[in-house]
C-alpha cells in the first residue's frame, strides 16, 4: 500500500494517519546529525530536538605475528538508545593490537564502546590463544544487533613472498595482507579489521608482524 496524501490528512502504508503537520515536539525519525569517533576517549552530546540516537560500535582489531599469522577482527554491535538533547555519553574508541615477532602473541585490539549502553571488545591478537593461529574476532554486546568478529588465519609457509596472511575482517571490511612478491605491505585501513600477518619464507620481513585496525563509533541522531 502507498502512502496517499488527501485534502486534510496523509495516510501511511500501515493504516495510520496524521493530520496535523509535521512537529519536532510530537514526531520522531528526522535525522538531525551523525557523529563519528575514531580514536580515544570523548564525550558526546545529544543535539538539540534529539529524541533518540541510533549507535553504530566497533572494536580495534587484533594484531599479528610473522609468517601469515594474522588477527582478529573487533566485534561489532549497533542499536538503539534513547536519549534527550543535551544528554551527555562518553565514548571510547578501541585501538588496534601491536605487532609482534614470529609466534609471539600479539597484542589484543581495544574495546569501543558508548557508555554503558553498547559496548564491542577487540580482536585477539595472533597465539594468544594457540600457537602458530590467527587471533579470534570480538564480540558485541548491549546493541539491537550484536556480531563477532571474523577470525584471523594461521602459520603458512612458502618459499617466496607470497601475499597472504589477511587478517580478519569486521563489519567495515578485511584486514589487508603484502603484495606479492614485492613484499609491499598493504596498510590495514578498514576500522577494526585484523592486522595482517607478516610475510612468509624469503625476505626480512618474515618475521614481523603488524598493528591492527581502530575501532569506531558512529552515532546517528534522530528527532
Amino acid at each position: 500500500m502507498a502512502v496517499t496524501i488527501g485534502d486534510s490528512v496523509v495516510t501511511f502504508p500501515d493504516g495510520t494517519t496524521q493530520a496535523a503537520a509535521y512537529s519536532t515536539s510530537t514526531d520522531q525519525g528526522q535525522l538531525i546529525s551523525i557523529t563519528t569517533y575514531t580514536s580515544g576517549t570523548n564525550t558526546y552530546t545529544a543535539p538539540a530536538n534529539c529524541t533518540y540516537v541510533w549507535v553504530k560500535v566497533i572494536g580495534g582489531g587484533g594484531g599479528s605475528a610473522g609468517y601469515c599469522e594474522s588477527g582478529g577482527a573487533g566485534g561489532f554491535a549497533e542499536g538503539r538508545v534513547n536519549l534527550t538533547a543535551g544528554s551527555t555519553v562518553t565514548v571510547t574508541v578501541g585501538s588496534g593490537g601491536g605487532g609482534v615477532g614470529y609466534y609471539a602473541g600479539a597484542g589484543t585490539g581495544g574495546t569501543s564502546s558508548f557508555g554503558s549502553y553498547i559496548t564491542a571488545t577487540g580482536g585477539a591478537g595472533s597465539n594468544t590463544q594457540y600457537s602458530h593461529t590467527g587471533g579470534s574476532g570480538g564480540l558485541g554486546t548491549g546493541g539491537d544487533i550484536n556480531l563477532l568478529g571474523g577470525g584471523g588465519t594461521g602459520h603458512a609457509n612458502h618459499h617466496g613472498y607470497a601475499g597472504m596472511g589477511k587478517g580478519g575482517a569486521g563489519y567495515y571490511g578485511s584486514g589487508n595482507g603484502y603484495r606479492h612478491y614485492y613484499n609491499q605491505y598493504v596498510p590495514c585501513t578498514a576500522p577494526g579489521a585484523g592486522a595482517a600477518g607478516g610475510q612468509t619464507d624469503g625476505g626480512p620481513n618474515g618475521n614481523s608482524g603488524t598493528t591492527g585496525g581502530t575501532g569506531l563509533v558512529q552515532i546517528f541522531a534522530y528527532t
